[in-house]
Formats: C-alpha cells, sequence, structure tokens
C-alpha cells in the first residue's frame, strides 16, 4: 500500500509540476479541468444520485456553471464573495447539528457544481497573474503544510478532539501544529520578498486559508459519514478519491483569492 500511495504522489506530482510552469496555459487549464470533472463525478454518490437521466442534466449544469464562470459571467470579486457566504454556511453545518438542509439531494447537488466550478476556475485564474506558477505553489503549500503539521502533531500530541462527530481523529492541537508549521514555511519566504504591510497580509490570508482548508476536509468528511462512505472513490491508487485530495482546496481557494484580490495581485 505503501509504494502504491509513493508511486501514485509522485505521478501527480510531476503531472502538477510540468502543466504549472509549461508555458502552454492550456494544459494547466485542462488538468485543473479535469481535476473537478472527476470530481463531480464523485460529488454525485453524495448526493445518490444514480439514474442515467438525472445524472446527465447533472453533469450538463456543471459544465455550464464551470463555462460561465470562466466567461466572466460574474465579477471575480462577486463570484469570491457569494463562495465565501456559501463556504461560511457549509461550515456552520459541518461543525454543528444546524443547517441539516444541506443534507438534502437538490441541495446537495448545487453545492457540489459552485464549489467545484470556483475553485477550478481560481485555481486556473491563480496561475494567469504575474509569477502565477508560484502563487499556485503558494496557495498549495499553504494547505499542505497545515495538514502534515495537523497530522504529525495531532499523532503525538493531540488530545482535545476537533469536532468527534465529523472526524474523531482531528485534534485542537493538530490544527495549531499546523498553522504553525506554516507560520515557520512562510515568515521567512514572505518577508525576504515583500515589504512589512504586503507580507503580513499575505501571512495572514494563508493562515486564514489554512484554518479554512481544514474545514473544507471536515466537510468532505461528514458528507462520507451520512453516505457511509470511507473514501469518495478508488480513482487514486493508495489515496481513494480525488475529493479526497482536493477537499481543502475547495474550500481555502476562495479564501486565497480574496487576499490575492485585496492586495491587488489578482484582478
Amino acid at each position: 500500500m505503501l509504494k502504491q500511495r509513493i508511486i501514485t504522489a509522485l505521478v501527480l506530482v510531476a503531472m502538477v509540476m510540468v502543466s504549472l510552469f509549461s508555458s502552454n496555459s492550456i494544459l494547466w487549464r485542462g488538468l485543473i479541468s479535469l481535476v473537478v470533472i472527476l470530481g463531480f463525478y464523485e460529488w454525485l454518490k453524495f448526493c445518490s444520485i444514480e439514474r442515467a437521466v438525472p445524472k446527465v442534466l447533472s453533469y450538463l449544469g456543471f459544465g455550464a456553471c464551470f463555462y460561465l464562470i470562466q466567461v466572466g459571467l460574474l465579477s471575480m470579486a462577486l463570484v469570491i464573495f457569494l463562495a465565501g457566504t456559501l463556504w461560511l454556511l457549509l461550515l456552520v453545518f459541518t461543525v454543528s447539528d444546524r443547517l441539516d438542509v444541506f443534507h438534502n439531494t437538490w441541495l446537495k447537488l448545487p453545492v457540489g457544481i459552485v464549489v467545484l466550478s470556483v475553485a477550478g476556475w481560481l485555481i486556473i485564474e491563480f496561475k494567469e497573474i504575474e509569477n502565477g506558477p508560484l502563487w499556485v505553489l503558494c496557495f498549495l503549500f499553504c494547505v499542505w503544510a497545515a495538514d502534515v503539521g495537523a497530522y504529525f502533531v495531532g499523532k503525538k500530541y493531540g488530545k482535545t478532539k476537533l469536532a468527534p462527530k465529523v472526524s474523531p481523529g482531528k485534534t485542537v492541537e493538530g490544527l495549531l501544529g499546523g498553522l504553525a508549521l506554516v507560520v515557520v514555511i512562510f515568515t521567512p519566504v514572505l518577508f525576504s520578498q515583500f515589504d512589512i504591510k504586503a507580507a503580513s497580509l499575505l501571512l495572514f490570508t494563508v493562515l486564514v486559508t489554512a484554518v479554512i482548508s481544514v474545514g473544507g476536509d471536515l466537510f468532505e468528511s461528514k458528507l462520507k459519514r451520512y453516505v457511509d462512505l470511507k473514501d469518495s472513490s478508488q480513482i487514486l491508487p493508495g489515496h481513494g478519491g480525488i475529493l479526497d485530495r482536493i477537499d481543502s482546496l475547495l474550500s481555502g481557494a476562495p479564501v486565497f483569492a480574496a487576499g490575492l484580490l485585496s492586495l491587488g495581485y489578482l484582478a
């Protein structure tokens, strides 16, 4: 299993790096589009949609939303605001017994369409700005660092459950450890490349992104528990499904985008 996980991880990293640093932007756009399409395929399991006609209509709805967002039907600021508002509601739903209406299939479906479409579009757009590949890596590393730090600190020191009904393995100590790792990694990088004000705001952005990314992980865990799934699929050998790997990115992308937009790096 470990060998399988390592091989899959190496292949995924290679695909991301090649497409991210390629001068041909179609590669990055194509990779991210494929990822969110596969993610939506898994999302339909959460909705328990199995009949052919509803599935086809769902895919058409997803494709239309993803396309319309990319062609600029709504301004980026409005999309980020709406996505952020939606995620606030989803996080309330995740950590409490409120808003259980989100378990309803016909509400869960458009939620999946929106969060996957918006996150996919924003991650595509991150590459298009000046020094885009570096901003993409900044986003990915802040989410991954939070996850890695939380895992190791939580495993050794974790005692206080973060959300026991949703994910018993996550702890407050792990969350703090993940945030500490984000600070250790990004403080020297940001303060050596930007002035104090910009670096401080960017550090705040990556920290908030890291916190909200944990919420995305918990949100997917709650959806899986409701439909009795261990993994969203077995698409990635040794790693489970696409959503199992990008759940944190889905919630983190609007927050990171809001930070870049407020600082003038994202138009």
